[in-house]
C-alpha cells in the first residue's frame, strides 16, 4: 500500500520553490532534496482529483521485480506518494526529470533550457532552418529515431501488460535523450489509468493526436494508434500530419527502416502494430 503524506505536517512550504506550471497544477522542487519534485493540483470543488485512482497507480509497481522497477523508473516519472489535505488529494511526489533530457534552445538573444520532447523530432525541419534560433537539441539520424520508437514501444507494451491505459500520448509528454544512450521517458503519468477504472482527473487528449476510430474513452488500442503516429511524425519529420494525409511523404521511406522491423515487432509482440509496421515496409 502507498504511504500518504499529510499536507499540513508532511510538507514544509519553506523548502518548496516553483519550477513550472501547466493546465492542472504547479510543480515545485525541494531545496533540501533535489531528486524529488512535488506537483500540486489546481483543486476545483466541481471536479476534484481522485485519490483512489492515484493510489492505484502508486501501488502498481509493488508487485514487480526489483529489476523491473529499476528499469521502469528510467522510463517514467511515476507518482511515488500522494499528498492529502484532510482526505482531499492536493498533489503527489515524483522523481525529478534527469538533466540529461534538457538542452539549450530558443531565440539567439535569450535561449533557455528546455526538455527534448517529441515535437523536436517531428518539427525538426522547422527549427533547424530558422536562423534566429540557437539550439543544442541533438540532430539524430533516422536509425537513432527508430531506436527511440522501439524503446517507446517496449515501455507502452510493458504498461499495457500491467493493465495501464496511457490515454493522452502526445508530443509534449514524450521526452528523449541520447545520454548515456537513446531512450524515451513518459511524463504526466498521473494522466494514466488502470483499465476498467477511472483516472485521477478528467481524461483529456491532445487534439491532433486523437484516434478517429475511438468514439468513447481512450483505450489500449488508441495508445497503439498514437504510438504509430509518434513513429511516423518523428521518422519523417512530418509535424502534425496524419499518415492518411501523407502519401507523398511515405513514398520516401528511409532505407534503414527495413533493418528495424524485427525489433519493432519484438517490442510489442501481443499488440496490433500493423499500422506502424505497414508504413515502414518498402
Amino acid at each position: 500500500m502507498s504511504t500518504n503524506i499529510e499536507y499540513s505536517t508532511g510538507l514544509n512550504p519553506a523548502t518548496l520553490v516553483e519550477i513550472g506550471h501547466g493546465g492542472e497544477g504547479r510543480v515545485y522542487e525541494f531545496t533540501d532534496n533535489p531528486e524529488l519534485v512535488y506537483k500540486e493540483y489546481f483543486v476545483s470543488s466541481q471536479t476534484p482529483p481522485n485519490p483512489e485512482a492515484l493510489a492505484r497507480l502508486i501501488d502498481l509497481p509493488a508487485s514487480w521485480s526489483v529489476a523491473e522497477r529499476k528499469w521502469f523508473e528510467t522510463r517514467t516519472v511515476w507518482p511515488k506518494s500522494a499528498v492529502l489535505d484532510h482526505g482531499r488529494l492536493r498533489g503527489y511526489i515524483m522523481n525529478r526529470i534527469p538533466e540529461t533530457f534538457s538542452r539549450l534552445h530558443g531565440i539567439r538573444k535569450n535561449p533557455r533550457s528546455v526538455l527534448c520532447d517529441w515535437n523536436f523530432l517531428s518539427l525538426r525541419n522547422n527549427y533547424r532552418s530558422n536562423t534566429n534560433l540557437i539550439s543544442k537539441i541533438p540532430n539524430l539520424e533516422t536509425s537513432d529515431i527508430t531506436q527511440l520508437v522501439i524503446d517507446l514501444a517496449k515501455t507502452i507494451a510493458f504498461l499495457h501488460e500491467h493493465g495501464v491505459i496511457i490515454g493522452d500520448l502526445s508530443g509534449r509528454n514524450l521526452i528523449w535523450t541520447n545520454q548515456p544512450s537513446l531512450y524515451v521517458m513518459l511524463i504526466d503519468c498521473d494522466g494514466f489509468r488502470i483499465r476498467g477504472s477511472s483516472g485521477v482527473n478528467y481524461t483529456k487528449q491532445t487534439p491532433d493526436w486523437i484516434d478517429p476510430a475511438v468514439k468513447g474513452p481512450t483505450n489500449q488500442q488508441s495508445d497503439i494508434y498514437k504510438l504509430s503516429l509518434a513513429a511516423f511524425r518523428a521518422i519523417w519529420g512530418a509535424g502534425p500530419t496524419c499518415p492518411r494525409q501523407a502519401s507523398p511523404i511515405l513514398k520516401h521511406r528511409p532505407t534503414c527502416l527495413r533493418n528495424y522491423l524485427p525489433s519493432l515487432r519484438a517490442a510489442a509482440p501481443r499488440h496490433n502494430v500493423k499500422p506502424l509496421l505497414n508504413g515502414f515496409k518498402s
